[in-house]
């Protein structure tokens, strides 16, 4: 891993904490793939493309909705935009942080957070500094650090687009999903994801199923310093 130092954009740092082993030959590609899941949104599993077919539902133009759609407030095409709740655009706003000027997310993975202690069976557990004095406003609020995680991971929640077209055509997806635990492969398997079914056969044979750790954990706040050397293993520009 190459340092990389960051000087002229808002830094948000986030750090990784790897609950499974991954040889160290194999890092670059799994850290790639965790970072889509990361950053990606949700999407309704294929396995249910050929029941969703019989309720009239065109599946491609259903994954096209459930796409994040682009505020057009970000400087940089393809960033990741970073968009706050009420309160903590205030809370930026009164730290002079000018959520439209573009910032870079670094995101960096730490595999011996667990050694000798027991590793969460859920969750993914993750650390973020935050840019200059914001970090301590928000590391006092659970809600408000909660609201950071939603704004650079989104909600875990199909987009009300895609929900509102499943509407229409009278769909109701968490029954279709209980009348076909078979496709869905059990009991308990959500019926959307985050990355596409080769990333997320590759993250489980990786000891790492996207299907159990479905839930983002903030474990500390922390303010960032944008002139400290950062051992990066994946950037992202971001509207932030």
């Amino acid at each position: 891993m190459t340092p990389q130092k960051t000087k002229s954009v808002p830094l948000v740092q986030i750090e990784v904490l790897v609950p499974v082993d991954v040889p160290a030959g194999q890092r670059a590609r799994f850290e790639q793939s965790l970072a889509r899941f990361l950053f990606g949104n949700e999407r309704v599993r294929p396995e249910l493309s050929g029941v969703l077919a019989e309720h009239g539902v065109d599946f491609n133009h259903l994954a096209s909705l459930a796409a994040r759609e682009p505020l057009g407030v970000c400087p940089s095409p393809g960033a990741v935009e970073f968009v706050p709740s009420d309160k903590l655009a205030e809370v930026c706003r009164r730290h002079g942080i000018d959520l439209t000027s573009g910032g870079c997310a670094l995101m960096t993975f730490t595999y011996d957070a667990y050694d000798g202690a027991e590793r969460p069976s859920d969750a993914l557990e993750i650390n973020i500094k935050l840019p200059g004095t914001t970090a301590r406003d928000i590391a006092e609020s659970a809600e408000l650090t909660e609201d950071v995680a939603t704004a650079l991971f989104g909600d875990c929640r199909l987009s009300e687009r895609a929900r509102a077209y499943l509407r229409t055509h009278g769909v109701d997806l968490e029954t279709i999903a209980a009348h076909n635990r078979g496709l869905l492969g059990g009991d308990g398997v959500p019926f959307t994801s985050r990355v596409s079914p080769e990333i997320h056969a590759y993250l489980r044979d990786s000891g790492f199923d996207v299907d159990r750790f479905g839930r983002f954990d903030v474990r500390q706040v922390d303010e960032s310093g944008n002139d400290e050397l950062l051992p990066s293993s994946w950037s992202k520009t971001t509207c932030c």
